[in-house]
């Protein structure tokens, strides 16, 4: 990626829905060129600062969707541990009352 395809993007705003490849290639691009105008060099910090703050989003926005799926998942298994108690108190009250009934025979 070159340095019109990074200011392209950045144009247009189409850096904000680039995917993390792409963003991590306009990164490399930012700190391995060198900026020979000493008056846009702000420009390739503040460029840098702003493609790092869309990955953090990104990130987030993966760990967020991540944590949705475990607590469903999470939810279910409880759901299931809970029948499984309730069968299993239910069992133990059988016995119970069948030991009782032999006893008192």
């Amino acid at each position: 990626m070159d340095a019109g395809e990074v200011d392209k993007k950045f144009r247009d705003w189409t850096v904000a829905k680039s995917n993390d490849e792409e963003l991590l290639e306009m990164l490399r691009h930012l700190c391995s060129e060198g900026v020979p105008n000493e008056n846009v060099r702000h420009r390739e910090l503040l460029r840098g600062i702003t493609i790092n703050h869309i990955l953090m989003a990104n990130t987030i926005r993966d760990l967020k969707t991540t944590m949705h799926n475990l607590n469903a998942s999470n939810e279910r298994t409880q759901r299931f541990l809970l029948v499984l108690t309730v069968v299993a108190v239910i069992v133990g009250a059988i016995q119970a009352v069948a030991a009782i009934v032999s006893i008192c025979r």
